[in-house]
């Protein structure tokens, strides 16, 4: 009986896939592979990306009460829809954000990004200091992305089948203009186990090809179906 109920389930989904044409996924499915192996420093780095919700964004402050000091913001992130990954990270925020008007003006910073996000770190009971928990700084420019850039178009998409909720900030608060941005790498920093830091050049990090895997998780679940996403949203008994 559960196989045949699991089945369904399952039948369900891809239907349901099919039907509304490459309908993304955001919650409904989940990653089930590791991290890949700590010798393939590229691949790794771009495992912490794409699996990666959200970032710090560490810039110097330009305001008149933080003038040159070191400044960070925590921002949500993507570099793709869920089964694509670019290797792009890109954001979503608006120039009202003293954040956004400082970051924009010295260009220069640093995204931070860790698995220690994600339950690997828990299962494995590391903690986030832990090297094992891999950790992983992207440094380069900042660069906001004009409404003409067709990477625009790029970011919107990355953005809003990963984060949904950030369609109705563009609907509810209009006012704030929200812009997309990305970050232009230049140099990259990863710690994924003992030893010290490692480097992988942006050749390599570019070429390396994420691989998905994705295995639904029962659970109680009202879901909605729109253009492009499928949004899981989960409730309490």
């Amino acid at each position: 009986m559960l196989k045949m109920v699991f089945a369904q389930f399952i039948f369900l989904v891809i239907f349901i896939s099919q039907f509304y044409d490459n309908a993304e996924c955001i919650s409904f499915f989940h990653f089930t592979q590791d991290p890949p192996p700590v010798r393939d420093i590229a691949l790794m780095s771009r495992y912490i990306v794409h699996h990666s919700d959200w970032a710090t964004l560490s810039y110097m402050g330009n305001q008149s009460f933080m003038d040159g000091m070191p400044m960070g913001r925590v921002y949500s992130i993507s570099d793709g829809t869920i089964n694509n990954s670019s290797g792009v990270p890109y954001i979503m925020a608006s120039p009202m954000d003293l954040s956004f008007q400082d970051v924009v003006k010295t260009k220069n910073c640093s995204l931070v990004l860790s698995l220690a996000q994600s339950d690997y770190c828990k299962k494995k009971s590391y903690d986030p200091e832990d090297p094992r928990c891999a950790q992983l700084t992207l440094t380069g420019k900042f660069v906001k992305l004009d409404k003409d850039d067709p990477e625009w178009n790029v970011a919107k998409t990355a953005l809003w089948t990963r984060h949904p909720v950030m369609r109705k900030w563009n609907i509810l608060v209009p006012g704030h203009h929200w812009q997309f941005a990305k970050v232009n790498i230049e140099h990259i920093t990863l710690i994924d186990t003992f030893g010290g830091r490692k480097y992988p050049t942006i050749a390599e990090y570019f070429k390396a090809t994420p691989t998905f895997n994705y295995w639904p998780k029962l659970r109680h679940s009202v879901i909605t179906v729109k253009k492009n996403v499928i949004i899981d949203e989960e409730f309490i008994n």
